[in-house]
Formats: structure tokens, sequence, C-alpha cells
């Protein structure tokens, strides 16, 4: 019969405790992440995208007409996605009476949290952005279609890619209707979804935007900057009382030799009803409505 010391039986048990811990704290940490997204199980692991969704459903002192909006947010993407709502992360919205501040603020929060997590892609909605029905939105539902049908054609030279938005100018104006030369085809899973990426100039009113690993640290810079000095318009006048970060976003881009692109077609519209921002109901808004006057692509709040 073969003696085994004590020493030994310690050492035996301690390892296996060890491997029982390091199991349970990788399924916690599973559970608690379910929004990340890894690429291939049981190889290294690479965290791919991570959907935010600003709401204040639930914040101390908001409107209450807020309540039930991120139910309704899961409920409507759950229905347009078949049954199955993308993994998301809720964002708390944060409260402030200068207009645009408080949005602002829980992007940055969003983002710094982000940040943290190391993610290839980072993407923010507002609980009342919708999927549009059409196969190039519907590829959002799945996290593998969003990587070969997005994200794997991000232009490297992207700031900040609009998913949803209005008031849209590109870059090549005379050619925005169909195809220009500035669009960049990102890989597509079936013909039916292609995703394009067209060079924007201006745009106003996002609720929907994606920022990539290597863009984030700027994004950030720029958003911390806006909330503690302000922003300056295009004449360089500094404006405190109100902020238009996307106003900001297009000069950093300027200056910094960056783009701003946003997807074509658009993947999410803004459903109407209450806003946060202007304290009063608004109507829809697809990003694709047509301006009367020459054509060009508005935006256009639908019924207000």
């Amino acid at each position: 019969m073969v003696s085994i010391k004590s020493s030994d039986k310690s050492r035996a048990a301690s390892r296996i405790i060890l491997t029982g811990r390091k199991l349970a704290a990788l399924l916690a940490l599973l559970v608690s992440s379910p929004f990340i997204l890894y690429s291939r199980l049981g190889e290294k692991k690479e965290r791919v995208d991570g959907i935010f969704v600003v709401s204040l459903q639930g914040s101390t002192g908001a409107d209450d007409r807020n309540e039930g909006r991120l139910d309704a947010f899961k409920e409507k993407w759950r229905r347009s996605c078949g049954g199955a709502t993308p993994p998301i992360h809720h964002c708390p919205g944060v409260i402030d009476a200068r207009r645009g501040y408080g949005l602002t603020i829980s992007w940055l929060r969003c983002l710094e949290r982000a940040k943290q997590m190391d993610l290839e892609v980072n993407v923010i909605f507002e609980d009342d952005a919708r999927l549009f029905e059409r196969p190039e939105s519907l590829s959002f539902c799945d996290a593998e279609k969003r990587r070969s049908t997005l994200w794997s054609g991000l232009p490297e030279d992207a700031f900040v890619t609009f998913l949803g938005g209005h008031d849209w100018k590109y870059r090549n104006a005379d050619e925005e209707e169909g195809g220009t030369t500035n669009d960049v085809v990102a890989n597509s899973l079936a013909s039916d979804s292609i995703i394009r990426f067209r060079e924007t100039s201006f745009s106003f009113g996002t609720y929907g935007f994606a920022v990539s690993r290597h863009g984030l640290d700027l994004l950030l810079e720029t958003i911390r900057g806006d909330v503690a000095n302000g922003w300056r318009d295009e004449d360089g006048v500094l404006h405190t009382e109100f902020l238009s970060p996307e106003k900001s976003w297009y000069r950093v881009a300027r200056d910094r030799g960056k783009k701003m692109y946003a997807a074509h077609p658009l993947i999410v519209w803004h459903e109407g009803g209450f806003s946060n921002t202007w304290k009063k109901d608004r109507g829809s808004i697809t990003g694709e409505e047509v301006n009367d006057v020459g054509g060009g692509i508005r935006g256009v709040a639908l019924g207000g």
C-alpha cells in the first residue's frame, strides 16, 4: 500500500479548490457580461462588440413618460429579431437642466465602461431607436452577422459611424442619390445585405452610433472637453448653456485627419414620443425623409 504524505494531500486538495474557483469565476463573468461577443469559443477569447442603451427608465427624478421605455426597446427589438433580443447593457440616463448635457454625459459614462471592457466596437443607442424592417438592419440581430456585415468593413479612418440620425449632408452631395465614389462597401453574408459606409460632412440628432477601439480615446477626450468647457460653433463662438455634440465630433474629425461615416442604408430609425431634450412630444424620424426643396435627405420629424 502506497503511503501519501499529508502535505501532498493538502496540495492536491488546494489545486482542486483553485480549479473550482477559476471555473466559478469564469461562469460568473459570462453571466454578468452577456453583451460581450466572443469570436471563437475554446480559443483565445476576443471581445468584439458591446451594445449599450441609454434610458431614463428607473432614474430618480426622470419624467414619468420615461417609464417602460427600456422595456419597450427590448420588446420591439425582440419582435424585429424574431424572438431573440440582442444582449444589451443599460446605461442609466443622466438628468441635467441644460439642453444636451444629460444625454452627452450618459454617453460619456457608457463609453468609459466600454473602455474598461476593451471592445473592438462600441455601440450606443437611445431607448427609442428601432430597427428598420429590411435585411441590412435585421443583420444587426445576430452577433456574427454584425461582425461580418458591419464591423469587418468599418473604414480605418472612421472617427464615429452613425447608425441613425437626420439632416444628412454627404461629402459628394451631387451624387447622393445612389452609390457615391466615397462609399465603402462592407463584407456581406448575403447579396441582399450589403452595408455601405457613406462619408458625411454634417448631421443632427443621432440616436445610434458606433465607435471602434481605435477611435474611442479621441471620442472620450472630445466629450469630456465639451462637458467641462462647452463647445465652439463654426464661427468660433463658445457655447456653455447647451451642447451640440455632433458638431464637435465633425470638427475634431477634420482637425485630426479622420472621417465621419453613416451606415447606408441606415440601421435604425427614431420612434416618436416624449423628447427629454425638447421637453415635448415629437414625431418619428427615419433619417430618410426627402426635403421638398432640392430632394436632399433631410430627416424631418414626421408629424412634429
